[in-house]
């Protein structure tokens, strides 16, 4: 997540989630941009909901403007509201406005991240078996299924789902934001720099904040639907085309960046042994099993 957003040559920016042209732009413009090109069907009804998460895109430049806490605490409820499996709620929300502690935690992203020091609301998103841990021990019951996987990878599921409801929640009052990945580059420094219990595991991070207007971002193309949607049987057959289709469109979305615009050599990349152990999230699993968990 250290990429920075390019600007499009279509768009222009607007607060509160993104930049997708002007504010009465209709669902072909909202569908053209997110694909980068138009597409062959248009949805059965349009609403402001999927007009907001149509016209989504990362902020990292703010206004230098108070989020309230009355705001904060509605996107927190926004994100409450969301499913969890089996209402465990083995996640929580840690918010930062303490510089030191923003600085900290940019520190650990690296140099990409130095946007974290300026957001007005840094959020970490927690695994948190605190509290079934508390109520094991009352019940004096072993919680054994803390050493199988599935609970780790429920806890991660829970805290992506609450976090992407925050983020359309926040998008919605006119806020933006952009998740933060980073924030696992090492994870037991960030666990020592929040000062979290034992059996809380710092996730995903999320800043937030009101999005300076002149910040040149655009609308980052997705894959073509041909690839990313089957239905009833997998399509095997579609996936080399469709990636030629998409390595066009973002060799466009780029053309005015110098780095290499070919997304399959980023995506390989990134899954090559320099990548790998740039940081220390190839240690994840040993912090995993340190805090508690099996990962049987």
């Amino acid at each position: 997540m250290t990429e920075q957003p390019a600007p499009s040559a279509h768009c222009t920016s607007q607060p509160g989630g993104g930049t997708a042209g002007l504010a009465s732009a209709g669902p072909a413009d909202r569908l053209r941009s997110r694909y980068g090109h138009p597409v062959g069907w248009q949805p059965p009804e349009w609403n402001d909901t999927l007009d907001l998460m149509l016209r989504h895109r990362s902020t990292r430049r703010y206004l230098d403007k108070h989020v309230p806490e009355e705001t904060l605490r509605t996107v927190i409820a926004a994100a409450q509201s969301a499913p969890t499996s089996s209402n465990q709620q083995i996640i929580s929300a840690l918010a930062i406005r303490d510089q030191a502690k923003k600085d900290a935690v940019a520190e650990i992203g690296g140099p990409f991240q130095k946007h974290i020091k300026h957001a007005p609301v840094l959020v970490i998103w927690l695994i948190d078996f605190s509290r079934a841990k508390h109520l094991a021990d009352e019940a004096q019951r072993d919680p054994v299924g803390l050493d199988y996987l599935d609970i780790a990878l429920v806890g991660a599921c829970d805290a992506g789902i609450h976090a992407q409801n925050a983020l359309v929640a926040a998008q919605s009052l006119g806020l933006g934001g952009v998740y933060l990945g980073s924030v696992r580059n090492d994870s037991e420094k960030l666990a020592e720099v929040l000062d979290l219990p034992s059996d809380v595991i710092p996730f995903v991070g999320m800043e937030l904040g009101y999005p300076d207007p002149d910040e040149e971002a655009g609308i980052k193309p997705r894959l073509p639907q041909e690839s990313f949607l089957h239905i009833d049987a997998y399509d095997a057959d579609a996936v080399p085309e469709q990636i030629r289709v998409y390595e066009e469109t973002l060799a466009e979305y780029y053309r005015d960046y110098d780095m290499d615009p070919s997304w399959g050599r980023r995506l390989v990349s990134r899954l090559g042994e320099k990548a790998t152990f740039a940081t220390q999230r190839h240690r994840l699993a040993d912090f995993l099993r340190s805090r508690g968990l099996g990962l049987k």
